[in-house]
């Protein structure tokens, strides 16, 4: 619990939750304010009914992205600055170490994303929708499901992979993800070896995309889809798995 709180403390520091904050409140008053012109099934954009898995969706994959950009470097910076050998003279294992280090990377993402969240929901009120409020509110668990993905996912890659790369590999990861319906259309056509093994790969990308779309979903009081939450909550534990058994050769 303490290697938790210490990255919980550094990542505050870093003014990550600052940030954060000022991110929520330009992306929400710009859907909120600027977009009166369009229109989704002859209801104005406005409206929140229509506005709100857009939302949901758009600060689902920003906080994905403030989640990669915070596991990114955490796991390297601890034996770059050779912490891991005061945690090793404690008698803690690697496995317990690392899984330390991305539970707290979960947390900052969590409390990032509930600032996110609390933003969109001062903007339901003053909109006159305070009656989402619930929904958004449990909509966060959602949110919590994409950024744990991230999170671990980036946390196990950083083990053994360059910080660079890890990024690099993530940002992809999470872009696809966030897209992923779309890029199962676009593969749909794709024939003989190259098609298949293409079609295979896009099915091992998280499905952050169906993610989002249970939580607008469940604000638009709509039927969710179970299966995308077990297969979210599945790579999770895949990803858990990784952390614990992928090793520093510096240990």
């Amino acid at each position: 619990m303490e290697i938790v709180l210490n990255v919980i403390r550094e990542k505050i520091r870093k003014k990550m939750l600052y940030i954060t904050t000022a991110l929520g409140i330009i992306v929400v008053a710009v859907f909120s304010t600027d977009m009166g012109s369009l229109t989704v099934g002859g209801k104005s954009i406005t409206d929140y009914h229509v506005l709100l898995p857009i939302l949901i969706s758009v600060l689902n994959f920003l906080n994905g992205a403030i989640a990669l950009a915070i596991s990114c470097s955490t796991i390297p910076l601890e034996y770059e600055r050779r912490t891991s050998h005061l945690i090793w003279s404690r008698g803690i294992s690697q496995s317990r170490y690392h899984m330390c280090l991305a539970a707290g990377n979960i947390v900052v993402s969590w409390i990032s994303g509930i600032i996110l969240y609390a933003t969109l929901g001062v903007f339901a009120v003053v909109n006159g929708y305070s009656g989402v409020l619930g929904r958004i509110a449990v909509a966060t668990l959602f949110m919590m499901l994409y950024s744990a993905c991230v999170c671990m996912l980036t946390s196990a890659l950083s083990i053994r992979i360059p910080t660079l790369f890890t990024g690099t590999i993530m940002v992809i990861i999470l872009v696809f993800g966030a897209f992923r319906n779309s890029l199962k259309l676009l593969t749909a056509t794709f024939t003989g070896i190259g098609g298949t093994l293409i079609k295979r790969a896009v099915m091992l990308v998280p499905d952050l995309a169906g993610i989002s779309t249970q939580a607008g979903n469940l604000v638009q009081e709509k039927p969710i889809n179970v299966h995308v939450i077990i297969m979210g909550l599945f790579m999770i534990w895949i990803a858990g798995l990784l952390v614990m058994i992928l090793r520093r050769e510096e240990a």
